[in-house]
């Protein structure tokens, strides 16, 4: 299942991706997340970069769910990925922050989230095509939501003197 959802922002990039890739505050920021844990720094010793593991929990369909990403790719300000496995299938989402053309939709930026997943079991495969037309709809509205999160956080947050 590939899946592209887009927004624009009204904000600088550095501040936009800060706020993408601030896992550990992703709580405040994303509502269905619930909370963060890291189980890894990054392979540079730092807090998030590539190689930093962390489990995030969040409310899906009523129930919580913890999942365990790895931070694959890490590039400031432009985009990062996460990589997770669950249930048999291997999850890619890539985060990029492009710089829009003053003008063409506001100043600001476009936030991309690009998801990718693949079964890697033969359970996985034989049930993905099922589960898949089940669930694309509840992870893309979902995602939305996040990206909503994430545009509300930034657009309306009081302004520092």
């Amino acid at each position: 299942m590939n899946m592209r959802l887009s927004t624009h922002i009204d904000a600088p990039q550095e501040d936009i991706f800060t706020a993408a890739s601030d896992f550990e505050h992703a709580a405040d920021v994303v509502s269905a997340i619930d909370k963060v844990e890291f189980t890894a720094p990054a392979a540079d010793g730092s807090p998030v970069g590539v190689g930093a593991k962390f489990k995030e929990t969040r409310t899906m369909f009523g129930k919580q769910a913890t999942e365990e990403m790895e931070v694959t790719e890490f590039d400031p300000p432009r985009a990062y990925t996460l990589s997770a496995v669950s249930c048999g299938v291997q999850y890619h989402s890539r985060v990029q922050v492009i710089e829009e053309t003053p003008g063409s939709s506001g100043d600001g930026c476009r936030l991309n989230y690009d998801i990718n997943s693949k079964p890697i079991t033969l359970s996985a495969k034989i049930l993905g095509p099922i589960m898949g037309l089940a669930m694309k709809g509840a992870m893309r509205k979902a995602m939305e939501q996040d990206l909503a999160d994430i545009k509300n956080h930034l657009e309306h947050k009081p302004q520092q003197h």
